[in-house]
């Protein structure tokens, strides 16, 4: 049985077994490094992959199986933790990652939330690509050279109808030969925010 860290339904991620190390990795797995604040972090496996016509679902889990589904690096629901998005629908698909916008590209989202009973918020996105490196504190797994590696981008709301979240930040990067969101900093309230690594760390410039 693959030996998973699970600290991500504990209260904001802090209790559990955040002091231990992950073992070996599998590398026949894929895994998700998650860290709330600056708790101890979590580690979750590709549990399998949903396809979509606006890009294929990774499906994650913990150990105590926790889920986090994310799509083309956005996330599109969870469950079993602080604060659950159950569902998440674009009616027309984001802009792509690897395509340099203008100020300005926008697109809309749909979202019901947990445990507040929020069904169908709705959300005006901006999306930009940022030059260099974001004005954010990276986590301890990624150091300074390799994000200056990375292409970032910043997601920001322009309208909802419920509370404005804080910015959503993503580099995209290439690994194992695909480009793809390796790391990004996601928040499903304005006080419970994710960071997102695609690990073990495996990239190259793009």
């Amino acid at each position: 049985m693959v030996d998973i860290l699970s600290t991500v339904a504990s209260e904001k991620m802090e209790a559990g077994d955040g002091s231990k190390r992950l073992g070996t990795p599998n590398p026949k797995l894929d895994y998700l490094r998650v860290q709330a604040q600056d708790n101890p972090p979590a580690f979750l496996v590709l549990g399998y992959v949903d396809t979509h016509p606006q890009g294929d679902i990774e499906v994650w889990y913990s150990g105590q199986h926790e889920v986090i589904k994310t799509q083309n690096g956005r996330i599109v629901g969870t469950a079993g933790l602080e604060v659950d998005w159950r569902t998440v629908q674009f009616p027309s698909a984001p802009p792509a990652w690897k395509a340099s916008h203008s100020p300005g590209v926008t697109y809309q989202r749909l979202r019901d939330e947990m445990p507040s009973h929020r069904y169908t918020i709705t959300e005006q996105m901006d999306h930009q690509a940022w030059q260099g490196t974001p004005p954010i504190t990276l986590p301890a797994s990624l150091t300074a050279e390799q994000a200056r590696t990375y292409a970032w981008f910043r997601e920001s709301t322009l309208k909802t109808t419920a509370e404005a979240l804080p910015p959503a930040w993503f580099a995209w990067g290439v690994r194992r030969g695909v480009p793809t969101v390796v790391y990004s900093e996601q928040c499903l309230s304005a006080s419970f925010c994710l960071k997102l690594q695609r690990w073990p760390v495996q990239e190259g410039a793009l």
